[in-house]
């Protein structure tokens, strides 16, 4: 099973979407898919993913936060969680660390500014019919970000003019956790989690980071199975 979160997830569904025979099940939290989001944006949810448009920009963003790494991360900490505690100062150190070595700010930054091909490749998989044949699981925060969508009933298929699911289509069940922000990983209360354990069985593929196309096409390890002997640490760490 492949289990990613924000950007990983993004990675995750890519995957999924090219390699289905390596990805047995799927699990993404807290996204919408790519073009989902495009198709819907409008002010409002213009005022709540801002930063997808501002880290599109060219260098802007690597000047303007460049110096202050700490302080640009603390604001999201801050502001998009339910549970400010959870993400401890260990962990934001973590973060820290990883976003001030060479180049990772940029590179981040570049996962965004791929939007283009990344809908490109999303509008083809919709025009040729392309879904997802795996079981999907998909949990995002009660406050954030997703829950401002009908995420679930995307997930599903969802399209202008046509209603309820895709004949034929895979198993897919996801929920709003309770009292979680976009930390839904980390951010969550004890006990959100119980009721995804059977959908994650007993080995996991973890996957957070680059969401562009070309990350899981320039893969050159063994499909991630469990019969690979993937165990459930293994994780895929392009960025925090």
């Amino acid at each position: 099973m492949v289990v990613g979160h924000y950007r990983g997830a993004r990675v995750g569904h890519r995957w999924a979407l090219d390699r289905p025979g390596q990805v047995e099940r799927l699990a993404v939290l807290d996204i919408v898919p790519t073009r989902e989001m495009f198709r819907r944006l409008d002010a409002s949810l213009a005022s709540g993913y801002w930063h997808w448009l501002f880290h599109m920009q060219p260098d802007l963003p690597e000047r303007l936060v460049g110096h202050d790494i700490r302080g640009y991360l603390e604001y999201f900490f801050e502001r998009w969680t339910y549970n400010r505690h959870g993400v401890t100062a260990d962990a934001v150190d973590g973060y820290v660390r990883a976003f001030s070595r060479p180049g990772a700010l940029r590179a981040s930054l570049d996962d965004y500014r791929a939007v283009e091909e990344d809908t490109a490749l999303d509008d083809i998989d919709a025009a040729e019919g392309h879904r997802l044949t795996m079981p999907l699981l998909a949990l995002w925060g009660s406050v954030g970000l997703p829950a401002r969508l009908p995420t679930l009933e995307i997930l599903h298929g969802e399209r202008p003019g046509r209603k309820g699911r895709l004949k034929g289509g895979p198993a897919i069940t996801g929920w709003a956790v309770p009292r979680s922000g976009l930390q839904v990983a980390t951010g969550a209360p004890v006990g959100a989690f119980p009721a995804a354990r059977p959908a994650a069985g007993p080995s996991a593929l973890r996957c957070r980071g680059r969401s562009n196309a070309t990350a899981a096409a320039r893969a050159t390890t063994p499909a991630p199975t469990q019969s690979a002997g993937i165990s459930p640490s293994t994780n895929m760490d392009a960025d925090p």
